[in-house]
């Protein structure tokens, strides 16, 4: 007699809370309603309508921004391929003209001075009457873009020497 008891007793309280449940839970975990009214629910569309076409534009700005953030990567790399053969460039007609300002030191060198380091001159004096009647020797050294020189003369007809100090210009 015991076990029905008990028996009774877990029917009892099984039956208990399946009322409990069905009853009260219920009205303890249900959400409350929201009632919209017409107007606020055309306020809510109009809202939800001026998103999307901010969203849409937004979406349009970004693209636009892309491609032209792509056409500056392009000119970019680009302008860097040109600064690099701009550069080579460079390189090689600083190459050039180094070897062209060897070649025309080599050439200076090599050729005969445009104005001698030292003038030798001799000379002949002559009187109408007689022909030639003296010698003159001198010589001159080149001193900046100057000469200073010294020249000897003997006349033979009257037994004479003479000495110069010369600067030409």
């Amino acid at each position: 007699m015991k076990k029905s008891k008990v028996g009774y007793l877990i029917i009892a309280f099984l039956l208990v809370w399946a009322l409990a449940q069905f009853f009260f839970l219920p009205t303890c975990s249900a959400e409350p309603a929201y009632v919209i009214t017409e107007s606020e629910l055309v306020t809510l569309e109009q809202n939800s309508t001026r998103q999307l076409e901010i969203s849409r534009k937004l979406a349009l700005e970004l693209q636009i921004a892309r491609e032209q953030q792509t056409l500056s990567d392009q000119a970019s790399s680009e302008a860097k391929l040109q600064i690099d053969q701009l550069q080579k460039q460079l390189t090689d007609v600083l190459n050039s003209s180094k070897k062209q300002e060897e070649l025309q030191q080599t050439i200076l060198k090599s050729l005969p001075p445009s104005a001698p380091g030292v003038l030798r001159e001799i000379g002949a004096k002559i009187n109408v009457d007689h022909y030639v009647t003296g010698i003159s020797y001198g010589v001159s050294r080149r001193i900046g873009s100057k000469y200073i020189g010294l020249r000897g003369e003997y006349d033979w007809q009257d037994k004479q020497a003479d000495v110069w100090v010369t600067y030409t210009y």
